[in-house]
C-alpha cells in the first residue's frame, strides 16, 4: 500500500512537468531575446503564466524608469488599462446578484430613473445592463471628452444623449469607455462606496491580491510602480503621473494597477471559473457563465489583420465580446482575452478554460498592433502545450515579417513653425462650446504669437498647414507628446466660427461653435440686430410702448 501511494505521488508529481519540464527556461529565453531587440521601444516587462493551478513563470524584466534603471519584479505594478474592464464587469454582476434585484437586463433608464439618456427613445427606452458592458450601443468612443476638468463618474451619462449613434443598437461593435465610466458610477450607487474600495473589497482582498492598486488613488511615492512611456516618433518619453491619474478618472474603463504575481491570481480565479483558491465561490456559476459567453459579434480586429491564416501558420481570432472580455480560439482552443492600451502603458491577458491555461503580459513603452504582446501569448501557450512554436526571437522580433510586409510606424508629419495663419490670429479667439463635449478655449500661447486650444487638461500649440483655417495642434504641459499633430480646422461662416476636431472622434467629428458667435444665430431680436425683420417688430414694439404711456 505504502509502495502504491509513493507511486501515485511520483506520477502525479511527474505529470506537473511532464508536458514541459523546461517551460520556465524557454519562455525566459524568448522573452529577454525579444527584449534585446525591442529596447528602443519597451522599457519594462511584467509577465505571469498558469497552467493547472500552478504558476509556470510569474517575473519582471526590464527597468522600471529610465532615469533610475530599477529592475521590475514580479511584484512592480503596471497599469493594465482596460484589463480593467473585466474587474469592473465581475464586480457589477456580483454586487447585483448580492445586493439588489437587478440583473443585466435591468433597463439603464429604469435604474437611473431616466428616460432621455440617448439621443434617441429606442436606447432610452430599452438599453440594459448587458448592452452597456458588451459595447453594442453603437455609440463611437468619444474618448478624448476624458480631458474635460468637469467630466465625472456620476456625470458621464448625462453626456451619452448629445453624441450621434453611428452603429445599430444591438447590432454592431463600438468600443466605448465612457459606457464603462457608466457602469463603475452604477456599481458605486449599488454599492455605497467608492469603486477603488468596492474593487478592494470584493475582488482584491478576497482573491489575495494584496499589492494591486488604482492610478486614481495609489501613492506613487510609496508603491513599487513602473513608469509609463510612451513612443516619440522614435524616442521614449515618460508619461506624466498626474496625467495617468487623471485620464483613469472613469476607473472601470481602465485605472487598476497590478502585478506578475496578483496578476497569476487573478487568472486562476478565471481558470477556476469564478472559485477561490479554498474551492469556494466568490461568483455564482450562473454569474461567471453570463461574464464570460459572447454577447456582440466582432467584425474586424487587430488578429484578423495580422494573424490569421493563411497570412501566417497559425489563427488567433477575437471574433465576440462577452462582459469585459473578448471571445475567440487559438488552435482550436476557446480563449478570454482582452487587450488594455493607455499612454505609457500596454496589456494583454489570455485564458484557455480548455486547456488550462492563461497568460498575462504588460509593458512600458509601446508596441503598435499588439504584436510584440500577441505573438508573445502565441509562443508561450506553444511552449506550454508542447507544440512546435511557429514563432521564435527572430520573428518575434521582425514580426509580422517574413508573412506580412505591413510596416507599423507612426511618421511625423511635416509641418512649419513659421509660417503664418491665413488671418489675424485675434480672429480665432474665444470660448467654444460642444454639448457633448463641453468648453474649449482658443487663445494667444503665452510665450509666442501662436494660437493655442486649451481642453480640460489637454494644452495644443496651434501651427498652420497649407490649407486656410486649417491647423496642426502639438500637445504641450501635462499632455506633451502624447496627442500630437491632432487636426484643427476651423470654419467662418457669416457671423458663425467653427471649430472641427476630427482626431477627437474619427467616426464622428466634433464641431465647437464659439459661444460669442452662438448668441448672433439665435431666435432672440435683441442679440440679432442685424436681422431686419427684428428691427422692424422691435420698432413697432417700442412704438406701441410709447402711445400707451401717453
Amino acid at each position: 500500500m505504502y509502495a502504491l501511494c509513493v507511486f501515485f505521488f511520483l506520477f502525479a508529481s511527474f505529470n506537473l512537468t511532464a508536458g514541459c519540464p523546461d517551460c520556465f527556461e524557454k519562455i525566459d529565453t524568448v522573452i529577454e531575446e525579444t527584449l534585446r531587440c525591442k529596447s528602443k521601444q519597451i522599457v519594462g516587462v511584467s509577465v505571469a503564466v498558469v497552467r493547472s493551478g500552478d504558476v509556470v513563470l510569474e517575473k519582471g524584466y526590464g527597468v522600471k524608469d529610465l532615469e533610475t534603471n530599477d529592475t521590475v519584479t514580479e511584484d512592480t505594478l503596471f497599469g493594465i488599462a482596460s484589463l480593467s474592464k473585466a474587474f469592473a464587469s465581475t464586480l457589477l454582476v456580483k454586487l447585483m446578484e448580492e445586493k439588489t434585484k437587478y440583473s443585466l437586463n435591468t433597463k439603464v433608464s429604469t435604474i437611473f430613473d431616466n428616460e432621455g439618456i440617448f439621443i434617441d427613445s429606442l436606447r432610452s427606452k430599452y438599453a440594459t445592463i448587458r448592452d452597456l458592458l458588451s459595447h453594442r450601443l453603437g455609440i463611437p468612443g468619444n474618448n478624448r471628452i476624458r480631458l474635460d476638468n468637469n467630466l465625472t463618474r456620476a456625470n458621464v451619462i448625462h453626456r451619452l444623449k448629445y453624441l450621434q449613434p453611428k452603429g445599430s443598437f444591438r447590432d454592431s461593435f463600438l468600443y466605448n469607455n465612457l459606457i464603462y465610466g457608466v457602469v463603475t458610477n452604477l456599481a458605486e450607487l449599488i454599492g455605497g462606496e467608492s469603486w477603488e474600495n468596492l474593487v478592494k473589497t470584493h475582488l482584491f482582498d478576497p482573491i489575495g491580491m494584496n499589492s494591486s492598486s488604482f492610478l486614481t488613488t495609489a501613492d506613487f511615492e510609496k508603491i513599487d510602480l513602473a513608469k509609463g512611456y510612451i513612443d516619440y516618433y522614435g524616442e521614449l518619453k515618460p508619461v506624466p503621473f498626474e496625467f495617468s491619474r487623471r485620464w483613469a478618472d472613469l476607473c472601470g474603463s481602465g485605472c487598476v494597477l497590478s502585478s506578475a504575481s496578483d496578476m497569476a491570481k487573478w487568472m486562476k480565479f478565471y481558470l477556476d471559473e469564478g472559485k477561490l483558491a479554498d474551492g469556494t465561490r466568490l461568483i455564482s456559476k450562473e454569474a461567471f457563465e453570463d461574464l464570460t459567453r459572447p454577447e456582440n459579434v466582432i467584425a474586424t480586429t487587430y488578429t484578423s489583420t495580422y494573424f490569421t491564416k493563411p497570412k501566417v501558420p497559425a489563427t488567433t481570432s477575437n471574433t465576440g465580446y462577452a462582459l469585459g472580455w473578448r471571445t475567440g480560439h487559438y488552435r482550436g482552443y476557446k480563449m478570454l482575452e482582452h487587450s488594455g492600451t493607455t499612454f505609457g502603458y500596454r496589456a494583454l491577458l489570455s485564458v484557455f478554460p480548455d486547456a488550462d491555461i492563461a497568460i498575462y503580459t504588460a509593458m512600458t513603452g509601446n508596441d503598435l498592433s499588439y504584436l510584440y504582446r500577441q505573438t508573445l501569448h502565441n509562443v508561450i501557450f506553444d511552449i506550454v502545450m508542447g507544440y512546435k512554436p511557429w514563432l521564435n526571437s527572430l520573428t518575434i522580433c521582425s514580426y509580422p515579417r517574413p508573412w506580412l510586409n505591413a510596416k507599423i510606424k507612426s511618421l511625423k508629419p511635416r509641418y512649419s513653425k513659421r509660417r503664418k495663419p491665413s488671418r489675424q490670429i485675434t480672429d480665432f479667439y474665444g470660448i467654444y462650446k460642444n454639448h457633448a463635449y463641453g468648453n474649449l478655449e482658443v487663445k494667444k500661447h503665452k510665450d509666442s504669437n501662436k494660437l493655442t486650444v486649451v481642453y480640460g487638461f489637454g494644452n495644443f500649440v496651434l501651427y498652420p498647414k497649407n490649407k486656410t483655417d486649417e491647423f496642426y495642434g502639438e500637445s504641450i504641459g501635462t499632455t506633451a507628446h502624447i496627442f500630437n499633430f491632432y487636426s484643427f480646422k476651423f470654419s467662418f461662416e457669416n457671423k458663425t466660427v467653427k471649430l472641427k476636431i476630427p482626431n477627437f472622434e474619427w467616426k464622428d467629428h466634433p464641431e465647437f461653435i464659439r459661444a460669442d458667435e452662438t448668441s448672433l444665430t439665435n431666435k432672440s431680436c435683441f442679440l440679432n440686430a442685424s436681422n431686419n425683420i427684428c428691427l422692424v417688430l422691435l420698432y413697432f414694439a417700442f412704438s406701441v410702448l410709447i402711445l400707451y404711456c401717453v
